[in-house]
């Protein structure tokens, strides 16, 4: 079961990664457009690890986590873009 949350966790590191990005290389026009698409693949990537680990016991639970996690990093990038411009 440690090795699912460790998963989780890289969806974190990558959602931040793709914020970074954003808030580096896009101009604050097309900020909130970018945030979108990187959390729209971080949702789909915590589908996809999540459903190559078959495994069904708490499935559902690690879903959230690694959605709203990536979700929570990406508001607090949004916080940054608006604060930093």
């Amino acid at each position: 079961m440690r090795g699912h949350w460790a998963a989780t966790a890289a969806i974190w590191v990558l959602a931040a990664v793709g914020a970074v990005a954003v808030l580096l290389a896009v101009e604050p026009d097309s900020r909130p457009g970018m945030f979108a698409l990187v959390l729209a693949g971080a949702v789909v990537l915590t589908f996809c690890v999540q459903l190559a680990t078959a495994d069904r016991r708490g499935f559902v639970l690690r879903l959230m986590a690694g959605t709203l996690g990536a979700l929570g990093i990406l508001v607090l990038a949004s916080v940054v873009a608006l604060v930093v411009p």
